[in-house]
């Protein structure tokens, strides 16, 4: 058994259409620990997070968070917080303008 904290998500930069941001490893299970969205646009933004299981295709359904970011300004989604995700399950984000940082744990049974 091995646990690995890590950013999952790198600062990524966010459009106004959902993309897959992160990927869960193969035989990785993977939980959500924190998460941040910035904007240093004038104007507030929403960002939205969906965890999309492994083998589904993207879907407004699999939304988790929705947080609002003022402009010049940090705001965290903490709904997304506790998440877990199987192998193979994707997160994607949307948010025109933001950035999107997400750190958590990838634990992987088998080593």
């Amino acid at each position: 058994m091995a646990t690995n904290w890590k950013e999952l998500v790198k600062g990524a930069a966010l459009t106004g259409t959902a993309a897959s941001v992160y990927t869960a490893p193969a035989a990785t299970q993977t939980t959500i620990q924190a998460a941040s969205a910035t904007n240093a646009t004038g104007a507030p933004i929403t960002v939205a997070i969906y965890v999309v299981p492994s083998g589904e295709a993207f879907d407004a359904k699999y939304r988790v968070a929705l947080c609002n970011v003022p402009a010049g300004g940090v705001s965290t989604p903490w709904q997304a917080i506790n998440h877990k995700l199987e192998a193979g399950a994707q997160i994607y984000a949307d948010g025109n303008g933001a950035n999107l940082t997400i750190s958590g744990a990838e634990y992987l049974p088998n080593t």
